[in-house]
């Protein structure tokens, strides 16, 4: 197998516990055969040229270049995917942020590409459309229903833009195929605010990160787009500006309505830092040298386990719901397109999702019976449905820092923003039965809780769209962080 790591942010993730799983290759061989897309279930749904694909020799099989982001292919899925395929795969890595840039700039030398923002590949016609029936795991009642019904939960607007990412001909033609998903908010320090999270209930507004008693102790992510997209949508929700269309895609009379609205906020000194670099988001945190920030969840967990407590925020006009996926480019040979469909189906896999799901991410078909079996009823219920952990979250201490009994004596607050779901869990990756009981009174739960509940808070999407005019967002924005006190 072949790497080309071009940009090699994974360095930090398995610095931060994000990456590797602890189960045997046996265990997760086995699961995969099990659960994974085989001859018998791709024949099922009558997938052309299946038969002659896997029963080519080695030496025929057409390489596969992807072109994507640490996060979406870790070493332990390019590890498993080494085990059960003799498929070559050149693995190139980009950051997240300049990621769709990276591939609109040479279509050609890529066949698989993983999504930041991808709507100029869309623009530019850069993709091949997927066929749903070449996808056993993609089944509409097996899928969030957020991927078929945008409509329901977002406004007429966005709900177009959401579409117009996703599907080529709906219901019958992916443009890209989701992998991962989830709704990204405020990770915050309770040891200095005043906040905790408690299931079906909002905990602050995104309004603190301008409240000037944090002041030089906030930090945004470093990218103009999510900065005017969260902001708009507080205006918005708040009555202070009208949004003439799409929340992720302001005119640019919109944008700089943002941008005098946020001007004199930067240049107070409120805002400590923009993070890049995902490490750099987790140590900020972790150090304590900043108390809040726009952050990816992973991000609230990675700073717990350095022993800081950490929480993330259900925000009372919602976070923002987001998705990353797989497509292909315009130009993948077709010699490679069997390849190609094998290595989209392996992402849809009970392997990688439950990969996923250590990460902190839910997997896009969530309701297949064997991911529910594979995680338990605990473990799924408290991911997806909001409910408590069987064991009190004293007890649930002593099992995420069985070496630190400082831990266990903490106020319940501390605790709670102290939980390792990866630990708790571990039953999956160290081949355990799951963990047997009920809800306990005083059991940890998910920040934001239940799906439904997040979905009932949010009001837009934001990965991985980007605005129309997205060249004046980052005119804008550059102004912003000039503004900055030196």
């Amino acid at each position: 197998m072949a790497f080309t790591a071009t940009y090699t942010p994974y360095m930090i993730l398995s610095r931060y516990g994000i990456g590797k799983l602890t189960a045997s290759k046996n265990i997760s061989r086995r699961r995969f055969i099990k659960y994974g897309v085989g001859v018998a279930g791709a024949a099922a749904v009558g997938a052309l040229g299946y038969y002659w694909y896997v029963s080519r020799p080695p030496e025929e099989r057409q390489q596969i270049r992807y072109l994507g982001y640490p996060f979406y292919l870790p070493d332990d899925a390019v590890a498993q995917w080494e085990e059960t395929t003799d498929i070559p795969l050149e693995v190139t890595y980009e950051d997240f942020f300049v990621l769709g840039q990276r591939q609109l700039a040479d279509i050609g030398a890529w066949d698989v590409g993983a999504s930041g923002r991808h709507r100029q590949l869309v623009t530019e016609d850069a993709l091949q459309p997927i066929p749903v029936d070449q996808l056993p795991r993609w089944k509409s009642e097996k899928i969030l229903d957020i991927f078929y019904n945008p409509q329901s939960y977002f406004s007429a607007a966005q709900a177009e833009r959401f579409n117009n990412l996703l599907w080529d001909d709906k219901p019958t033609q992916l443009r890209s195929v989701p992998i991962m998903w989830n709704f990204d908010s405020l990770t915050y320090l309770p040891e200095f605010m005043p906040f905790e999270e408690r299931p079906g209930e909002v905990s602050m507004s995104y309004e603190e990160m301008w409240n000037p008693e944090w002041k030089g102790k906030v930090m945004g992510s470093d990218e103009g787009f999510t900065n005017f997209a969260e902001t708009s949508n507080v205006l918005e929700a708040t009555g202070q500006m009208d949004v003439s269309g799409a929340i992720s895609s302001l005119t640019t009379d919109e944008v700089d309505q943002v941008f005098n609205f946020l001007l004199p906020i930067m240049q107070s000194g409120q805002y400590r830092t923009f993070w890049f670099a995902y490490g750099d988001a987790v140590n900020l945190l972790s150090t304590r040298e900043v108390y809040m920030g726009s952050t990816w969840q992973p991000v609230s967990f990675d700073v717990r386990k350095t022993g800081t407590p950490a929480y993330y925020a259900a925000l009372e006009h919602g976070p923002f719901f987001w998705f990353n996926a797989n497509y292909v480019s315009s130009e993948a040979p077709s010699e490679v397109m069997d390849e190609v469909t094998e290595f989209l189906n392996f992402h849809l896999s009970l392997d990688n999702m439950m990969l996923y799901t250590r990460q902190g991410y839910p997997a896009a078909n969530i309701l297949w019976e064997d991911y529910k079996e594979a995680m338990g009823d605990e473990f799924y219920d408290w991911f997806y449905n909001g409910t408590r952990t069987y064991l009190p979250i004293d007890e649930a201490m002593e099992v995420c820092w069985p070496d630190d009994e400082s831990k266990w004596t903490l106020e319940e607050r501390l605790q709670h923003a102290l939980f390792l779901h990866d630990i708790y869990y571990k039953h999956f990756w160290v081949d355990e039965p799951p963990r047997t009981g009920n809800p306990h009174s005083k059991g940890n739960f998910r920040d934001i809780g239940s799906v439904d509940f997040k979905q009932q808070i949010t009001r837009y999407f934001v990965s991985p769209d980007l605005p129309d005019n997205n060249d004046y967002y980052v005119e804008k924005y550059e102004e912003l962080k000039a503004s900055l006190p030196g």
